[in-house]
């Protein structure tokens, strides 16, 4: 004879809640939908276009931020050097037919500005910054008149 065995599943309730689903769905909606939006708006920043993405590396004897910027006309950037950091500012002109519907945009226009903390000073009257092709190239050489001190720790005999 066989003999067959069961188990009882839990019943799902219709009306059990879980809230840490709920957020969950929420989160990843709100991700799906704006995608984007994060990264186009920065505290402060409202009305801005975009903020573009940059790169910052330590080359020893300066640093170099790298930032894509295709588009921008020279004449539309603004650099500004000061102390440890570094502001970027500028705009991108829409360079789509003037007089036709746009059916998929995902290139941003507008002004953007780019705060850049550097983690060491660097002399703002050697810095030098080329565009091309797109992409823009700031060399920041690191301010020499800094001086570095080993520091000898001393024992206190009490």
């Amino acid at each position: 004879m066989v003999r067959f065995h069961t188990r009882s599943a839990p019943l799902r309730s219709p009306f059990h809640w879980d809230p840490w689903h709920e957020l969950d769905e929420l989160r990843r909606s709100v991700e799906r939908i704006g995608g984007l939006s994060a990264e186009r708006i920065t505290d402060g920043a409202a009305g801005m276009g975009f903020v573009p993405k940059a790169d910052l590396y330590d080359l020893g004897a300066a640093f170099m931020v790298r930032m894509d910027l295709p588009g921008v006309k020279e004449g539309d950037l603004e650099i500004i050097a000061e102390g440890s950091g570094l502001t970027i500012r500028g705009h991108r002109e829409a360079d789509g037919p003037g007089d036709e519907r746009c059916l998929y945009c995902e290139r941003p226009v507008g002004r953007f500005v780019r705060a850049i903390a550097l983690p060491a000073s660097f002399d703002v009257t050697r810095v030098e910054a080329t565009l091309k092709l797109g992409v823009l190239e700031i060399t920041l050489p690191k301010d020499r008149t800094v001086e570095v001190k080993k520091v000898r720790v001393s024992v206190c005999k009490t």
